[in-house]
Parts: structure tokens; C-alpha cells; sequence
């Protein structure tokens, strides 16, 4: 995990919540928390150590960038964390890629060369039944 990149997701989130967080008073302090601090100003050493229902539902839905950066850090299976396409690999490089369908056998660069290929087999084969006639 990358600390500087985690320190960013945290001050950006502590901004958002100082700014447009109807929950969040002076001094970082939160009336829905049991704590009565907000949980931006809690440092855990992950990010989801944290998370407020109010914020998650209310405010950061605003901000898609910032949200989609701070779900990355969530668990898997997590309510808001989109799932990812399902990766397959490709037959021809062995590279990984996210296939469009569940018959997707090649990434986009290799089924291009695929259709060339296969273009020109089939080109070379008209010509050799032409010369036959």
C-alpha cells in the first residue's frame, strides 16, 4: 500500500468532509459517531478503519473520482465497491485482459492480428482455387 497515496485519499477526504459534511462541527468533532469525532480525523493505519454510513451515502457519491480511490482500499464484496470485470487471458501473448464476452479468446491488440491472419488464409486460399479452375 502506498503511504503517500493513502496520506492524499486521507486529506482529501478530511477537506470534503470540513466542506460539505452537514454533520461535521468545529474542531473535527461528528454528531452521529459514538465518539463524537469525525472519521476523517481518526488515523487507523488503513483506510477503511473508519467508515461513516452519512458520509459514505451522502456526501462522497459527490465526488466519483475520490470515492472510486477510496474504495480501491476496501475488501472485496464491500456494498459500494463496484466488482471488476472478470479477467481472462489471452491465447495467443498469455497477457491478461478484459474480455468483452464470455466467447472473448484474444486481448484487442492480438485479435487483430488474429483477423489479419486469418484474412489473409482466407485470401490465399480463393487464389489457390482460382488458379486450380
Amino acid at each position: 500500500m502506498n503511504q503517500r497515496k493513502v496520506d492524499s485519499i486521507r486529506s482529501k477526504l478530511a477537506r470534503l468532509a470540513r466542506n460539505e459534511c452537514a454533520l461535521y462541527k468545529k474542531d473535527g468533532e461528528c454528531d452521529i459517531q459514538q465518539c463524537g469525532l469525525c472519521i476523517v480525523q481518526i488515523k487507523t493505519d488503513s483506510l477503511p478503519g473508519n467508515v461513516c454510513p452519512y458520509f459514505m451515502k451522502h456526501v462522497l457519491p459527490a465526488e466519483t473520482i475520490l470515492m472510486n480511490d477510496y474504495l480501491e482500499y476496501f475488501p472485496q464484496g464491500y456494498p459500494l465497491k463496484k466488482a471488476k470485470k472478470r479477467l481472462s487471458t489471452c491465447h495467443r501473448c498469455n497477457e491478461q485482459f478484459q474480455s468483452r464476452s464470455n466467447a472473448a479468446k484474444y486481448c484487442d491488440f492480438c485479435r487483430a492480428l488474429n483477423d489479419r491472419d486469418k484474412a489473409r488464409a482466407r485470401k490465399q486460399k480463393e487464389r489457390r482455387q482460382v488458379s486450380r479452375d
